[in-house]
This record gives C-alpha cells, structure tokens and sequence, in this order.
C-alpha cells in the first residue's frame, strides 16, 4: 500500500513539472489599443435665414351683420337652415305683411283723394283768375283760391310720402341678407311677435370667404419693419402698400407652424401711449371653412433675410457658461467650442459667432465624444432647404 502512494506521488510531481516546462515555452499575449470612437462630422451651411417678429392674435369676420326686425308684426315664415350659406338679396324671414299691406292701400287712396281736391283748387284758381281779368272778382278773393290751390298740392305730397313710408313697411316684412355669408340660427320660431318694443334680433351673418386677424405691434417693431420695408420699396410707403408686399402667415392653437398664409391689410394711425404697441390687422383666405371669429392665432412677419451659418440643433449643447459645439480638430482631437446662437431654422440652429465655415462639426457620434479624446471621424454634407422656401413669398423683392 506505501508502494502504491509512493508511486502515485512520484506520478503527480512528473505532471507538474512537466506542464511548468510547457508553460515557460509560451510567449506572454499583449493586448492592443482600443478603436477610436466613430463620429461624423459636417462644415457649417451658409444659407439665406429669415428673421421673423412673432405676435398673438384673435380673428374676426371681414363682415357680420346681425339681421333685426324693422317692423311689428307675427313671423309667418323663415327661409333658410342654420350655418347655410346666403347671398346678399335673399329672403330670410317674412312677417304677417296684411296690417302693412292695408296701409299701403290707405296711403294710396289718401293720394287720390288729394290728386282729386287739387284738380278742384286748379279749377277753380283758373276760373276765378278768368274773372280777374275782367274786374268782376276782387284780387283779394283770387289770392285765397290760388292759397288754397298751393295748400291742395302740399297735401298731396304729403300723402304720398306717406304712401312711400307704407310701401317701405310692407318691404321691411320680407327680411332679405344684406350681405353673402353664412347664416346663423333663426333666434325666433314662427309664430313670435317680432319688433313689438325694439329692433328682435331674428339671425347673424358672417362673412367667413376672409378672415381678419388682429394684433398689436411693439414700437421698436413696428419702426424695424418700416425701415426694412422702405429699404426693399424706396418707393412705396408702408401704409399703403399693395397687400403682397407684407406677407404674414398664421397658425392655430392645434397646429405646428404657420401654414395658413395672409397679407397685411391695415395699420392704425397712431400708437397707443400707454402700452407702446400700435394695432395691426392680417387678412387671410378661408376656403376650407376653418377659420371662426374669436379664434387664437399665432402670427408670423418676416423681418429681414440675410446669410448665416446653420448647424444641426441637436448638435449645440448648453452649460453654466452658455452654448456650445463639439468639433474635431487637424488632429482628430474633440474639442469643446463656444458659440452665440440665434433663431431656428426647421431643425436647424442659426449660429453668430464662435464657428466659421471651415471647422469640422461633430453631429452624430456625440455620445462617444469626450474633450480631448481622438475620433475617427468621417464627413457628411448637411442637406439644408432655404430657409425661407416654405415661404417662397418673402424672397419675391
């Protein structure tokens, strides 16, 4: 049994020697540098930027009128359905016409009875004027009859303006649309007594072919577009532009962007003192019917265009100290750059300073990239559409 022990120990010890001896002829693995970070980068773009001054609005209708009883009387009838739109001249509402169509007929017999006793006056002025001529009538008694002639022909007028008053009535029981629009509800059913104590407001018609849209504008902007519109038109003052000249467009409390488009259409005479803002109106084209009186809008004004330089927006980051980029220098080196921005542009940022065309922008990658730390990087060109394209209007001049 020693035997055995001994020689399973004398097994284990030529084992292990002989796998030192197997190690010791192996080289040591050296494990090389880690790849650099991947990063794209891309130049600066130069394109056309417009600046725009941004307001708040509210629309309103280009015409409303709000249609009312002129006359007394029971509604026989109503003509239209509600929201319908109307033209200028057509029938609305009716009114009981008998009472006033019975005038009429009075006022028309007071005219003939008056056209009778002026033929009567004339004959006998004519008669007693022949007798005059002859001394047999004194001309004291010539002169009454030619008064009474004179008073038979004002009573004749006077009776048919009273007839024309008659006839007007009866006009006033047929409720027309002064102007073309749409309609609203009928506030009153048929049957109710209408104009009885005041003027019944019977429906409203709005105008929604045109929408305006009203907003105050500050005095340092409103001297910025002046001064801007005069240097483009040296020949034209603000005021009375053609509305082409003034572009603005709108969007509402649902929407992204400006994508309804309008012009301006006036600006008051005078600011006002104790706000410093001087009222200004928009018109815009309503022809799908979605623009309402009483609306929010979101109103745009082109200021200026001018060239600048664009970067990516997600590509600027903010600190304590303010904005910054990082770009890539000659070396591959990320370093941090300080820039000053201005407005944006779609997904565009405009830059003003701290860049220039020439540096190498890191725009995707950011992730991976530290200041100070080497890149790999590789370049991409910036695919960037003019910035005024979506309004191709503001670059007409």
């Amino acid at each position: 049994m020693r035997f055995l022990n001994a020689a399973y120990r004398s097994s284990l010890l030529v084992m292990a020697v002989l796998v030192l001896v197997a190690g010791c002829g192996q080289q040591p693995k050296t494990q090389g540098p880690p790849p650099l970070p991947e990063v794209t980068w891309s130049h600066p773009a130069r394109d056309d930027v417009t600046q725009y001054m941004e307001y708040t609005g509210t629309t309103a209708a280009i015409e409303s009128v709000d249609v009312r009883a002129r006359v007394s009387g029971y509604l026989n009838s109503i003509h239209f359905e509600p929201r319908a739109r109307v033209n200028s001249g057509d029938l609305l509402f009716v009114i009981d016409p008998r009472p006033y169509r019975a005038k009429v007929e009075q006022a028309q017999a007071a005219v003939d009875t008056q056209k009778a006793a002026l033929r009567i006056r004339e004959i006998e002025l004519e008669k007693y004027s022949n007798l005059g001529t002859k001394e047999v009538v004194a001309q004291l008694k010539i002169d009454d009859v030619k008064a009474a002639r004179d008073m038979a022909k004002a009573e004749l007028e006077r009776a048919k303006a009273n007839l024309e008053a008659a006839k007007l009535e009866l006009d006033y029981t047929s409720v027309v649309s002064p102007i073309s629009g749409r309609v609203s509800r009928n506030m009153l059913d048929v049957g109710n007594l209408v104009g009885a104590n005041e003027n019944t407001l019977l429906a409203s018609i709005v105008n929604d072919h045109f929408v305006y849209v009203y907003f105050n504008m500050s005095e340092a902007d409103l001297l910025r577009l002046i001064r801007t519109f005069r240097r483009d038109n040296p020949n034209v003052v603000l005021t009375h532009a053609p509305r082409e000249e003034v572009p603005v467009t709108m969007g509402l409390a649902d929407e992204n962007g400006y994508p309804h488009r309008g012009k301006l259409d006036y600006t008051d005479v005078r600011l006002d003192s104790s706000t410093g803002t001087i009222q200004m109106r928009a018109v815009f084209p309503n022809e799908d019917g979605i623009l309402f009186p009483g609306m929010f809008a979101r109103l745009r004004i082109p200021a200026q265009t001018r060239k600048a330089l664009l970067v990516p927006d997600m590509a600027v980051f903010t600190d304590q100290a303010g904005k910054y980029v990082l770009v890539c220098n000659d070396q591959d080196t990320v370093e941090v750059r300080r820039v000053r921005t201005a407005e944006s542009v779609q997904e565009f940022r405009v830059i003003e300073s701290g860049l220039n065309q020439k540096d190498r922008v890191i725009i995707n990658g950011l992730q991976r990239a530290r200041p100070g730390t080497m890149v790999k990087g590789s370049q991409s060109q910036l695919h960037i559409s003019n910035a005024a394209a979506a309004y191709p209007e503001l670059l007409r001049n």
